[in-house]
């Protein structure tokens, strides 16, 4: 997977990247660290960090898929870590022109309710599609 990052960067870097792959361009070059996953570590602070992993939407191909976000360890859970990144990212999506899709699938330590998560992407923006949520572009 590392090598794939690498030779992405490197073809985003060479080719007139369109809206989604200059996003990813942004948005990997934002990361403190990768793993095999996909998934990038935003450092927030000292010992703090989120996990997100964001992609080129397969049934949307102009589009971005949001899959996860999670705060760690858990004693930074709760402290505004994850919206400020979703801030950060969004910011990058509206730079961009990009849509956002997602779904509402709560994990982590702490679990929070559907409910709950539903009214923290509509702070990012985003509104019920279907049986996901979007965010267009600001």
């Amino acid at each position: 997977m590392k090598k794939l990052l690498t030779e992405w960067r490197e073809y985003l870097l060479t080719e007139q990247a369109s809206p989604v792959e200059a996003f990813m361009q942004e948005y990997y070059s934002n990361s403190k660290a990768q793993d095999g996953m996909g998934f990038i570590y935003w450092q927030v602070s000292e010992t703090c960090f989120v996990k997100t992993l964001a992609y080129k939407d397969r049934q949307n191909p102009e589009d971005i898929y949001f899959e996860a976000i999670q705060t760690f360890p858990p004693e930074c859970e709760e402290q505004g870590y994850a919206s400020e990144v979703m801030n950060k990212i969004t910011a990058i999506a509206d730079k961009h022109g990009v849509v956002m899709r997602s779904t509402i699938k709560p994990f982590g330590s702490k679990r929070v309710e559907a409910g709950d998560l539903m009214k923290w992407y509509s702070r990012a923006g985003f509104v019920k599609a279907g049986s996901g949520i979007i965010r267009e572009p600001k």
